[in-house]
């Protein structure tokens, strides 16, 4: 029960100060802090083995890395499509991930990167569709799924 309340006691501090000190900022700092604190610990961590406030700090890292990796992929789809590289193809990658909003974020953020479809999340492997076949590309995703275990499994 402590993980919710430190969770919107940050998230609300965090708001005042960047908002200022009305009595507006102030309500509805306080209404927009509880409501992310019941979503992201009642539902988004449900069963997660990583505390409450800890796992909500790696996702906040999570989200500047795949940013980052997605826009190293904006590059490469433009340059492949104005050089007419493609080399499509469908591949099956294992994970571990055990917990299933370990998978569905990882099979999301999969989809969402340029050049990337996820057609099949199963319990141990995802079929990823790749605009481009290349090993380099194992390796971003085995970095998201390492950031992602250390949140849900």
């Amino acid at each position: 029960m402590k993980g919710p309340i430190l969770l919107f006691l940050m998230l609300w501090i965090f708001w005042v100060l960047l908002g200022g000190m009305s009595y507006e900022d102030i309500v509805i700092g306080g209404v927009i802090s509880a409501a992310i604190s019941a979503v992201f610990g009642y539902f988004f961590l449900k069963e997660a083995t990583t505390g409450y406030v800890k796992g909500f700090f790696i996702f906040l890292f999570y989200i500047p890395y795949y940013v980052y990796h997605e826009i190293l992929d904006v590059f490469d789809v433009s340059y492949r499509i104005l050089t007419g590289k493609i080399n499509p193809g469908i591949v099956e990658i294992p994970h571990s991930h055990t917990h299933d909003w370990g998978i569905t974020v990882l099979s999301n953020s999969i989809t969402m990167m340029p050049g990337t479809l996820t057609l099949e999340a199963e319990p141990n492997r995802i079929f990823i569709h790749w605009l481009n076949m290349k090993k380099d590309r194992h390796k971003a995703i085995t970095r998201f799924q390492r950031v992602l275990k250390r949140i849900w499994d």
